[in-house]
């Protein structure tokens, strides 16, 4: 009975001697990012809310625009996103893409090929 308990405590140990190098580094890091996330709360708590919600305001506006005019939002964003960005107000990728392709001169004139000539004119006039 007592080498069965002492392999049993003796299991977990082996476990953990066998995960990789990159799990270990991780957890580290997903601690260090908590710490950080948490001394942040604090000093944000010691915060002008003024100030704290023009800086959110921007963020939040930014996020919203890229994704308005990028269209790169998240799945469950896209009921939202999708009536502001077909509503023709806000700018759009595939819109301004799509006005770069139109010819700025109009429909079938070329600023940069010489204009045809009717076909009663002679080609060149005579030299005198």
């Amino acid at each position: 009975m007592m080498p069965l308990l002492a392999e049993a405590a003796a299991r977990p140990i082996d476990k953990l001697h066998n995960v990789s190098g990159q799990f270990w580094i991780k957890v580290i890091l997903a601690f260090a990012i908590l710490a950080l996330f948490i001394l942040l709360v604090k000093k944000v708590m010691g915060m002008n809310k003024i100030i704290l919600i023009i800086i959110c305001a921007v963020v939040v506006g930014l996020l919203g625009f890229n994704w308005i005019y990028e269209r790169n939002e998240p799945a469950f964003m896209t009921p939202i996103i999708e009536p502001l960005a077909n509503s023709g107000f806000f700018p759009a990728k595939d819109a301004y893409n799509g006005k770069q392709q139109q010819d700025p001169a109009g429909p079938g004139i070329h600023k940069n090929t010489p204009p045809t000539k009717p076909a009663g004119t002679p080609g060149q006039p005579a030299k005198k």
